[in-house]
């Protein structure tokens, strides 16, 4: 029994996608953060911090979300990633690059448009977002240049590393993040917004970002 704790986040998102695209079952369990239910005892049996994603498979808690795909993909006879030592690197290599990297600025536009407003009723900060969108300029050419290569982000077929990129670059739709001057993400963006996975995962988050 596989139970997936969420909310409305990327990181749920990337777990979900991840899940759905390798066809698992599994139950979803949407804690509301402004009731506090993610800092309840019995969640923080789950995630020691009250965060989420987390999950539960057989009796089993299991954290962080890079990790969470990982996993789901070692359980389905290492589909979306890799039995070969050098492909599961490189698979590993793009997954830290977005997680250590372009993740973290694209955080802060996600809390400074978003959360922000939401839990402080505060305006964006705008040198928090200049400073965000100075890094993005200098990495998000290395994505660029991944998807002149291949369809996806590590080769020709999907990989973890897709739907956790998926998540996090998905806050362009509802942020000042903008992703228009690099045209492989963009249609890479769109080759993965059409797959059923982003569907099935979107009826588990209907408003998507919006808190």
């Amino acid at each position: 029994m596989l139970k997936i704790y969420g909310g409305k986040t990327y990181n749920a998102v990337k777990v979900l996608m991840t899940a759905e695209e390798l066809g698992l079952d599994y139950d979803y369990v949407s804690l509301d953060f402004k009731k506090g239910e993610h800092k309840m005892p019995e969640f923080l049996k789950v995630h020691p911090l009250g965060k989420v994603p987390a999950m539960e498979h057989n009796g089993h808690p299991i954290f962080e979300s890079n990790n969470m795909c990982r996993y789901m993909a070692n359980i389905s006879d290492k589909r979306l990633y890799s039995a070969d030592p050098l492909g599961a690197a490189k698979i590993d290599q793009t997954v830290d690059f977005i997680g250590y990297h372009i993740g973290r600025w694209i955080t802060v536009y996600f809390v400074q448009d978003i959360v922000m407003k939401a839990f402080y009723d505060k305006d964006p900060d705008p040198a928090a977002i200049k400073e965000a969108a100075g890094f993005l300029e200098a990495q998000l050419p290395y994505i660029e240049r991944l998807l002149e290569e291949n369809d996806f982000l590590c080769r020709d077929d999907i990989t973890i590393a897709d739907p956790i990129a998926f998540a996090l670059i998905m806050a362009h739709e509802y942020t000042s993040f903008d992703i228009k001057p690099y045209n492989n993400i963009c249609k890479w963006y769109d080759r993965m917004k059409a797959r059923p996975s982003y569907a099935a995962t979107m009826k588990h988050l209907p408003e998507g970002y919006k808190l």
